[in-house]
């Protein structure tokens, strides 16, 4: 993927090898490069342009925004909604058939059986498998150890229950020391995951990182 905002110069290629980061330091450029995002996340329209293969594609539906580390959640509204919907067609698939009828009317039977004494006809239109595994609360384990091994999970889990994205970091290495930070960059690479970081400061610089600068005058430097 790639991104370009009008005042910057540099072209940020994903898929070119490197982990890239853009440092602003100057507030109102940071101000107004964060607002576009979040308008474009919203549906609205923008100055930034996200391509793939050099075609413009929605904000929307190909790129994310994580910007808030401490604590990171992976169990977000969104991808919950996601893993459930997976789960649903997974049981409606031919191979699940029996099985999910077998269950649906176990369920149906000890409803109604719940509903038998009471002074009137209790019916239950709304069973089907995907309200059920609605209801059961999906959730998923977090077994990471670190921020950073966190949204790496969380990246992964996007990919495999929605679309590949390009997820624009906020101010992460704040949260995440200099040496947990390279092995993240590095993983994430390899993974071919789409990442941006957006940096507020200036960092140690990372061994595989490709950085541009905005400095407090508006220059550009990288």
């Amino acid at each position: 993927m790639k991104f370009v905002h009008p005042e910057i110069e540099n072209v940020f290629d994903t898929q070119n090898g490197f982990y890239n980061t853009l440092v602003v330091e100057e507030q109102r450029f940071l101000v107004r490069l964060l607002e576009d995002l979040h308008r474009q996340l919203q549906g609205l329209e923008g100055v930034s342009t996200l391509s793939v293969k050099d075609a413009p594609v929605s904000f929307a539906k190909n790129a994310a925004l994580l910007d808030g580390f401490v604590p990171f959640d992976l169990n977000r509204r969104t991808l919950l909604n996601q893993i459930s919907a997976a789960l649903a067609r997974k049981a409606a698939a031919a191979e699940a058939f029996d099985r999910t009828a077998e269950a649906l009317s176990g369920v149906e039977l000890w409803l109604n059986e719940l509903a038998f004494d009471y002074p009137c006809d209790i019916v239950f239109s709304n069973l089907s498998a995907s309200t059920l595994i609605k209801a059961a609360g999906p959730e998923i384990r977090d077994e990471a150890a670190s921020i950073a091994e966190r949204v790496l999970d969380y990246m992964e889990l996007v990919e495999a229950f929605d679309r590949q994205r390009l997820f624009f970091t906020l101010n992460m290495r704040f949260f995440v020391a200099d040496e947990e930070m390279e092995l993240f960059a590095r993983t994430a690479v390899a993974h071919g995951y789409h990442v941006i970081g957006i940096e507020s400061a200036a960092h140690a610089m990372l061994s595989i990182e490709k950085r541009t600068i905005i400095d407090s005058d508006l220059c550009e430097i990288g």
